[in-house]
């Protein structure tokens, strides 16, 4: 009789280590989880916002190269009429130079602005994802805090 409430023993403790590795795999797999769909939110929330920032910051570049085109082309037909009226040759090397000074100011500028928008744009993004890495950073170590007293109170 005693050999077999021994193995009845035996028994009931292999059930209880197999029961506490199961709950704590189970405990594992849910903290993993809860921590990948946090990081996960985290990363769809900053990539929706970089996009969204970055197509504000294309449209401006957009506009900005259309206005620089636009001044380099009004500056071409300026330089086509002033052409048309230069009645010397001397003339014509001095409205030749004017012009190669006005449109290398025009690019300047230009490319002066432009470098600045690019600048911010890639600083905004750099900001919102450094912003994000931190918040899911923070979200990860609430929910391992959660599951923690969870675990302790049970």
């Amino acid at each position: 009789m005693e050999q077999s409430t021994i193995a009845q023993q035996n028994v009931e403790r292999a059930m209880e280590s197999a029961n506490y590795g199961f709950r704590w795999a189970r405990e594992f797999a849910e903290q993993t989880l809860s921590q990948s769909k946090v990081a996960w939110d985290g990363f769809l929330k900053a990539s929706n916002k970089v996009a969204k920032d970055l197509e504000n910051q294309s449209s401006a570049i957009r506009e900005q190269t259309a206005a620089l085109t636009e001044k380099a082309l009004s500056n071409s037909v300026d330089f086509g009429h002033k052409c048309l009226r230069a009645k010397e040759p001397d003339e014509l090397l001095q409205l030749q130079t004017e012009y190669m000074s006005q449109q290398a100011q025009i690019f300047a500028e230009q490319t002066k602005e432009l470098r600045q928008k690019i600048q911010n744009a890639t600083q905004a993004a750099y900001n919102t994802l450094a912003d994000a890495a931190r918040k899911t950073e923070q979200s990860i170590t609430r929910t391992d805090q959660a599951l923690k007293r969870q675990r302790s109170e049970a």
